[in-house]
Formats: C-alpha cells, structure tokens, sequence
C-alpha cells in the first residue's frame, strides 16, 4: 500500500508542477483569463525590482530585496528569519566542471542583498498543459530508505518536446504515506516556459490540499543565492558525440534548522522551511534519480517527445543521458552512502529505458545511463 501511495506522489506531483505554475487552476482558466485578469496576476506575482536584467533569450530577471521575496507571503513565514547558509554544508562541488553557466549571467549580475527571480510574463501564464497521472511516463532508479536527502551529477542535454508536453531529469526526495515531497532537476517545456530551452527547476508540496508550487511562483522557497535564478536557461547543454555538459545537485536537511535545502554546483541556491511540511520535519523515506514525459499521445500515437538526450541508454557515454555519484544522506552530517538497495523502473521500454546500474569504486554512489528517442511506433 505505501509503495502505491509513492508512485501515485511522484504522479500528482508532477501533475501539479504544470498545473499550478503560476497559481491559476486549470488549463481553460488560464487561456479565458481577460487582460484585466493578467494584469492582476503578473503584479501579484512580480516582485518591485532594484535592478533589472533583460537575458538574450527573452527572459527578464528582477532583481529583488532579499528581504522582499516572494516566500514571506507565505502565513508561516510571516516573521520568519533567514537562513544565510546551511549549517554544516561545506560547499564542496562533487563535480569536475566550470561553474555553472546561465543565460542571464551574459547579460548581467544581481548586487549583494538581492536575488535573481525570473520575471512571470503574459506569455508564462497563457501557457498551460493539461494531464492526468495516466500520461506520465518515468525511467529512473530509487530506494526506499529513511534519508536526510540526496545528490548526484546530473547530466543537461536539450531534446525535442512536443508541444503541450514536458520532459525533464530529476532528484525526488518524498514521504511514501502522503504529500510531503521536493523535486529539482532541468525541464523542457514550450507550453511552460514559451520556448525549447532546458531550465532549472525547483517544486515542493505537501498534503492533497497545498501541493506547493514550482520555483517561486507562489510564497515558500527561501532564495539566497544572487547567482542563480530558478526557471532559467541552461547553457551551453550537451553534444551528441561531444562534450558533454553537468551539474552537482544536492537537496539536503538542515542539521540545525531542519530546513530542506537546494544546492547546485556548490552554491547554496536556498530553501524549503521545515513549516512548510507536515511530515519531513525530520527525514523523508523515499528517494529516485532518473527521467520522467509527459505522454498526450498526439493524433492517436505515443509521443515523440525525448527523454535524456533522445537516445536509449545502451548507446553509452556522450550519447546517452547519464546519472553519476547517485547517493542518499542517512544523517544530518551530509556524509553520502551508496544506494545498494536501489530498485530500477521503466514505464515502457521499447520507448524509454535504464540501463544496468553500476555501483562506484573507491567512492560512494551508483552510476546509470536513461532516456530514449520515443515516437509513435514504440509503444
């Protein structure tokens, strides 16, 4: 029974991630908003900005008072006092590459005491993708273990998706007997985002009736980073056959304050407050890596939107998506353990697939390859 309540989870919440972006319910309610209605919400959801960035690629970054984010309209977080950096987290990268690169940092840079906010636009909340959990189609590895959080290298490739649909590669940290869950990786998404491009992504909830919401669309995540912006562009991705481009991802408990923080490649980027859960005040118990589409199945077929890089995972490195250094934390000090008991599962795999874990030598974690072409024949 806990394991049914695990997989239906991981399904709503991704359901919600689409679905309650910018706080607007349905699919219908967005594309009948008036422009009355649309002016309302982007100043809503539109923090005052000290210092504006316009990105290269259409994007607008608000550089907003820390003090001022959107996370302190949240009825928890009234008097809330901010935590400038985890308690204990050294800031070590576990991977080899540059930092990590942003579109917007082209174009500019957020002054100290604030934080970059991808601004919401017109475009964001005419945007919409309508589902059910049936559509959702997953390749990735899990374990079922009390866990403080995890980390792994996350391979970026920028793929195909069809319009009205997703694909992305996450790290999932949830509870198997309710709602309480974090999910962050990179997505692509049209219908989301208004264009093709592979972004990082940041979603909380918890409880059937406040399932959260995505970055900082709605009041809960605590941003402390001025470096880097949720909801924005990776860039340069991957190359077939090429270089091959990654990010360190770390979602962890707080030892001191309990809070569930989010770190990419070394930088604190901030935090989920342990009010915002009922039920991870003091450990998740499930834990997954790996691949995750949104399936409409346009004209009748399967879709041919991809997963990964696009290509199936026997097809090895630098052309197959790849997860690395996958760990789990045990206790508070943040020291990763290998995921022996990790289970392997694919939704269909003639159109998505995992290959053969490979646990590491010499250093703690497990390796694998996932993803896939799709199309309307697989299936």
């Amino acid at each position: 029974m806990a394991k049914e309540i695990c997989e239906k989870l991981t399904l709503v919440m991704v359901a919600f991630v689409l679905l309650s972006v910018q706080g607007v319910a349905t699919a219908a309610g967005r594309k009948n908003l008036t422009d009355l209605e649309i002016r309302k919400q982007l100043r809503r959801l539109n923090k005052p900005a000290i210092k504006i960035i316009k990105s290269e690629d259409g994007d607008i970054i608000d550089c907003v008072d820390i003090y001022k984010q959107p996370a302190f309209d949240h009825p928890s977080l009234k008097n809330h006092t901010i935590q400038m950096r985890p308690s204990i987290y050294s800031g070590k990268n576990m991977s080899s590459s540059k930092p990590l690169e942003q579109l917007w940092h082209k174009s500019g840079s957020c002054p100290q005491g604030t934080i970059p906010i991808q601004r919401t636009q017109k475009k964001h909340l005419l945007g919409a993708i309508s589902l059910d959990a049936s559509q959702l189609e997953s390749a990735k590895v899990s374990q079922d273990e009390k866990n403080k959080g995890g980390a792994g290298i996350v391979n970026i490739w920028n793929i195909h998706v069809e319009p009205g649909e997703f694909s992305k590669a996450s790290i999932f940290v949830g509870r198997r007997d309710n709602f309480d869950l974090i999910d962050a990786g990179w997505i692509v998404s049209r219908s989301m985002f208004g264009d093709d491009a592979t972004r990082l992504y940041g979603f909380w909830g918890t409880t059937p009736d406040h399932l959260g919401c995505y970055n900082l669309k709605c009041p809960g995540f605590v941003q402390v980073s001025q470096k880097i912006a949720l909801g924005t562009v990776f860039t340069p991705t991957s190359v077939y056959g090429g270089l091959q481009k990654v990010f360190d991802l770390k979602i962890f408990k707080d030892k001191a304050t309990s809070n569930w923080w989010l770190v990419v490649e070394g930088e604190s980027v901030g935090y989920w407050p342990s009010s915002l859960f009922k039920n991870m005040a003091d450990h998740a118990d499930y834990i997954q890596w790996g691949g995750q589409v949104l399936n409409t199945a346009p004209g009748g077929s399967h879709t041919s939107t991809q997963m990964g890089s696009g290509h199936f995972p026997n097809e090895g490195f630098r052309k197959a998506a790849f997860f690395d250094k996958c760990v789990y934390f045990y206790t508070d000090d943040i020291v990763g353990i290998t995921p022996y008991n990790f289970k392997s599962k694919v939704s269909k795999p003639a159109c998505y697939d995992v290959s053969d874990v490979s646990v590491l030598k010499g250093t703690p974690g497990v390796q694998f390859f996932y993803g896939g072409p799709g199309g309307p024949n697989c299936s």
